[in-house]
């Protein structure tokens, strides 16, 4: 369930993550990239969740991409190489829809990875 909330910039470490998920080419990541700036949080994905909703108002292109997940992954280890989890950036309607970190084991980050702990796949 996601918790609303008056809509704000993204934190510098947010637009860090979302900025690296967006490094590769594919298609339609330019546009992505355009939005990025523009785009702000409305919700966070529960209680101490890293996770948020993103919208992007005003005139900012639509990517030409299908609704759903970008074809790029960030596999997150921990600071002792350990696979710890992912980063995915969802699309709605073209533009900057959420950003997920999902996790592997029992206790949930409360905030994002170093962006230098990502790497960057294309499917």
């Amino acid at each position: 369930m996601t918790d609303r909330i008056s809509p704000r910039p993204l934190s510098a470490m947010e637009q860090r993550v979302v900025g690296k998920l967006l490094s590769p080419d594919f298609p339609g990541v330019r546009e992505l990239r355009s939005q990025l700036t523009e785009a702000r949080v409305t919700g966070h994905w529960g209680d101490r969740s890293p996770s948020v909703d993103l919208d992007v108002p005003g005139p900012a292109p639509r990517a030409p991409i299908a609704d759903g997940v970008i074809p790029a992954t960030g596999t997150v280890t921990d600071s002792s190489g350990e696979l710890f989890g992912e980063l995915l950036v969802w699309v709605t309607d073209g533009r900057l829809s959420a950003l997920e970190f999902s996790w592997y084991g029992d206790i949930a980050p409360t905030e994002l990875p170093d962006p230098g702990n990502v790497d960057v796949t294309v499917q």
